[in-house]
């Protein structure tokens, strides 16, 4: 509790019976919150709404411990912590500074700098503040009862021997209370160190000599380690960064402090990036001339630096998908086009043209890859929604092993480690496919003098906090992994290979899109993925995928088989609504195929016009994405309030409106995805048709 004053005798230590504790704020509401976080401590607490009402304070009575607020009116607490240190009386009075501004590193170290013993950030958590007070009450009461009863026994006793030995057994209780501040300083996640400037080497500065403990849990050398060996701290910094960490260091003699950030090799040969701060301090009682010495510490941003990266290569990620989404919309159009008018060549070419008809295929197979490489590109930017579907990875990994044979030399070997009850998973066959692919061709081109390459597959289960994979989500997932004995992977080039474009390849032999697909794609599906390579000794791309525990979600169009294209019924009429001319054309010629009566409309406002001049179609058959102001689903939910009864098919090459069909959409259909067969065409017509009226979706 906080009380008031009482009387301890005549033995000269003034009538406080309680420690006091200085509260400086210049908001009343601050000060009373202050007052109530300690109220439960056994102390005296003396307010101050300013620095110079503090100073006044400390003049007539001892404190405990001064919590100062940083931002005062007239004397800031930087500057009535500086006054306070320099008044023999108050010298070792602890401070702990309290600010809701100033947050960052340097504000912490000009705290400590200043004399604090902490730097408690607004709001402060009571707890956490009222136990932090309690520390040093209680050392204070110590101290002050250990000064009593050496007071006490200097004038009882007449002994001088008597009275020597009392005064040293008070003596070592002091130092036990410093130790115990030496403790929370060293608590501190910080090195402290000092340079001593008198022993300036003629190459440069002399290497930091650190304090306590903490280093060596920094760095992994003891403290000592770098009095042994003064160029222990130049020796290991980073070539790329040791120039300009010695150039600003030495700059501080002439500013007076430095901020250096820089990579060093702890001694696990891992670089830490290290945030080295300090100030010039000058040797009292000599003048301009006496020796001067850097006095600074050791801060450890290695992660995060590493959160910083991870956070860029997402955004390069993003940027990368912005830009695969944007051209996506005019990539697939045109390849609606190639596609749908070769099928037309190939069910129209003479049987006995066997040469013209492979040329055909070879061309249906080009325009198929292409469409194949923007789905992959579409899904690592997480642009377009996976066709998942039940998939045995074990039989996938044994259809793919004659493939992989003939795409292998014969130096290189491949292995197969199978889990006989191997899961199931729910994802893109497709996608798993590319994917493995890409990892055993990556796997060959790091052995060019041959070697093995393994794939397995397990059963894993991830609880909280998993060491190997601590992105992933706890739960049961498919452990597949791609091992090579090649020629491994630096860590400098192993931090980049999920990056788009990023390759060591040679010219022509690599995109650098491979890896980063892979990791879209797992990411995407909910998976995770990791690396680990050492240079001359191979390189494993271990990747988890969930593995299902239930039912398969159904696919969100089902369509028939690929030969049967079930034709139009007797007077059966398509609204066909497409910006894209060749695109529009194709498909009516396939509509027209199909039996189908085709009304054309390049975008929605014309569609609405052929309605208004009576055109009487079955189905509305519309692009999403077009021109004018009104998309594919606007353009439905009014034709059919105009037209009940209407029929809705959807198609679009642009896979972000199908992303966000489910806010925008109000009249139910699906979607047909461009580019499409049209084996697909044709059963996604006859579906609809032959479904009940489409309906309006009702809002939420």
């Amino acid at each position: 509790m906080i009380a008031g004053n009482g009387d301890t005798g005549a033995l000269g230590f003034g009538t406080e019976t309680r420690a006091s504790v200085l509260l400086v704020d210049d908001d009343p509401h601050n000060l009373f919150a202050l007052e109530q976080a300690l109220s439960t401590l056994d102390i005296d607490a003396v307010k101050a709404a300013s620095g110079e009402a503090a100073l006044r304070h400390l003049l007539k009575r001892d404190f405990a411990l001064i919590l100062l607020d940083v931002h005062l009116p007239g004397l800031n607490g930087y500057e009535v912590a500086s006054m306070v240190r320099q008044r023999e009386r108050n010298r070792n009075v602890p401070i702990i500074f309290l600010s809701g501004v100033d947050k960052d590193d340097v504000h912490f170290f000009r705290g400590y700098s200043a004399g604090a013993v902490d730097y408690v950030l607004k709001p402060a958590d009571p707890v956490v503040l009222r136990s932090k007070v309690a520390v040093f009450v209680d050392l204070f009461n110590k101290s002050r009862e250990l000064q009593r009863q050496v007071a006490i026994k200097q004038k009882l006793l007449d002994d001088n021997i008597r009275a020597n030995a009392e005064r040293r057994m008070a003596e070592e209780a002091l130092q036990r209370v410093e130790e115990r501040r030496g403790a929370i300083v060293r608590s501190l996640p910080v090195a402290l160190y000092s340079v001593d400037l008198a022993n300036t080497e003629s190459d440069g500065l002399p290497g930091p000599q650190f304090v306590g403990d903490t280093i060596q849990s920094l760095s992994g050398f003891p403290a000592q380690a770098f009095a042994d060996a003064p160029d222990l701290w130049r020796s290991r910094i980073h070539p790329d960064d040791l120039s300009r960490a010695l150039t600003e260091k030495a700059a501080a003699l002439a500013s007076g402090a430095f901020t250096i950030e820089y990579r060093w090799k702890a001694a696990d040969g891992e670089y830490r990036h290290i945030l080295d701060q300090g100030v010039l301090v000058r040797a009292a009682g000599n003048g301009a001339t006496s020796a001067r010495e850097l006095v600074g510490t050791w801060l450890d941003i290695t992660d995060r630096r590493k959160a910083e990266q991870q956070l860029a290569q997402v955004q390069k990620i993003d940027a990368l998908g912005q830009l695969t989404g944007g051209i996506a919309h005019d990539f697939n159009n045109m390849l609606a086009v190639i596609i749908g008018n070769l099928e037309r060549v190939q069910t129209q070419l003479q049987t006995g043209d066997a040469k013209l008809a492979m040329r055909v295929d070879m061309a249906m197979q080009g325009a198929l890859r292409c469409s194949d490489l923007t789905r992959q590109l579409l899904a690592f930017a997480r642009r377009q929604p996976l066709q998942a579907a039940p998939l045995d990875v074990n039989g996938m990994v044994r259809d793919m092993m004659q493939m992989f044979h003939r795409t292998l030399e014969d130096e290189i070997a491949i292995d197969t480690k199978l889990a006989a009850d191997l899961g199931t998973l729910v994802v893109d066959r497709a996608q798993v496919e590319s994917m493995l692919l890409n990892l055993v061709v990556n796997a060959r081109d790091a052995m060019p003098d041959g070697g093995t390459i393994t794939i397995g597959t397990e059963n894993l289960t991830i609880g909280d906090g998993d060491r190997v994979f601590p992105e992933a989500a706890p739960g049961d997932y498919i452990h597949l992994a791609v091992a090579d004995t090649g020629t491994g992977m630096p860590p400098e080039v192993r931090d980049r290979a999920f990056e788009p474009f990023f390759t060591t390849k040679e010219l022509g032999r690599g995109t650098g899109l491979g890896l980063s697909m892979i990791y879209g794609f797992v990411k995407q599906s909910g998976g995770a993925i990791r690396i680990d390579s050492e240079v001359g000794r191979g390189t494993s791309i271990r990747i988890l995928l969930p593995r299902s525990a239930g039912p398969a979600p159904k696919p969100v169009l089902t369509l028939a088989e690929e030969a049967d294209c079930p034709p139009a019924r007797a007077g059966e009429t398509v609204l066909l609504v497409e910006d894209d001319h060749g695109v529009r054309q194709m498909a009516a010629e396939e509509l027209r195929d199909l039996g189908y009566t085709v009304v054309e409309a390049p975008h929605a406002a014309a569609a609405l016009e052929r309605l208004d001049e009576g055109a009487t179609p079955d189905i509305l058959f519309t692009d999403i994405a077009m021109p004018g102001g009104m998309n594919g689903f606007d353009l439905a939910a009014t034709a059919v309030a105009e037209r009940p009864g209407l029929r809705v098919l959807y198609t679009s090459a642009y896979p972000e409106f199908a992303l966000a069909r489910s806010k925008q959409v109000r009249i139910e259909a699906p979607l047909l995805q461009k580019p499409y067969y049209r084996h697909e065409l044709a059963r996604a017509l006859r579906g609809q048709l032959d479904q009940p009226a489409t309906r309006e979706v009702t809002a939420p």
